[in-house]
């Protein structure tokens, strides 16, 4: 690897890795909105048993505890090895690897579904990452993901930072096109899942932005455009290009 490349890799672990100790100091474990996501691998109804999952940006592993507990041979990835330690002290016996999104330690072909959760916006080389999910998915395999929709995510993030200081984090914001676009070239057959992302841990945030938050979490977003949804849930099946 390149030491340009190193040093980038050093770099990005490191933010990553003093993101989640500040999070972890705070005791807060969850990221990302965890029963919306899991709703919706539960709607897809993709996930069959005896599949190779692989989760990249797992975190500390909460996805790949609840999947292997249900009998899936399932493994995650993750930059920080902040989060990759202490989720294998907290979910003993689960497969959780330190590698970057772009560059994945597994041989070609070897899982039938890959997904990722608020990762998709973190990651500057992205296309770099999708021909990594492409190469490790086998013919008619599964990427599974969620992230958020970027104009929606842009007025909420600034609203609540009042800055666009977060805007180091989420490099690679897209609209529904953007991402149908992206995949499509690579190789993807793209649709997406409308998601209903309300619940206790997205009240609190909502909550954040005053008086619109209030109305925003009143809203049914499965009966929102597409270009409305704060959220984007996406299913890309890899296929012939």
């Amino acid at each position: 690897m390149p030491d340009r490349r190193l040093e980038q890799l050093r770099e990005q672990q490191g933010f990553y890795d003093a993101g989640w100790q500040g999070e972890l100091a705070r005791g807060k474990e969850q990221r990302g909105n965890l029963q919306t996501n899991l709703d919706f691998l539960a709607q897809t109804n993709l996930l069959k048993p005896g599949d190779k999952v692989l989760e990249i940006g797992c975190g500390i592993g909460t996805v790949v505890f609840d999947l292997s507990q249900r009998g899936y041979d399932v493994q995650g990835t993750d930059i920080s090895q902040v989060a990759i330690e202490y989720g294998r002290n907290k979910y003993k016996g689960i497969r959780l690897e330190a590698q970057p999104a772009e560059e994945l330690a597994f041989d070609d072909g070897v899982f039938d579904v890959v997904l990722s959760f608020d990762l998709f916006e973190h990651i500057a080389r992205i296309d770099l990452h999708v021909a990594e999910v492409r190469r490790v998915l086998k013919a008619g395999g599964y990427y599974l993901f969620q992230t958020p929709n970027k104009w929606s995510n842009v007025i909420s993030e600034t609203l609540t930072h009042k800055s666009l200081k977060w805007r180091r984090a989420h490099p690679s914001l897209h609209t529904p096109g953007q991402i149908r676009r992206r995949l499509t070239k690579q190789g993807f057959e793209v649709r997406f899942v409308k998601m209903n992302p309300v619940n206790e841990f997205t009240r609190d945030k909502f909550r954040k932005l005053g008086p619109l938050g209030h109305v925003v979490e009143r809203l049914d977003f499965r009966k929102l455009p597409l270009g409305l949804q704060t959220n984007l849930y996406v299913v890309a099946q890899k296929c012939d290009k």
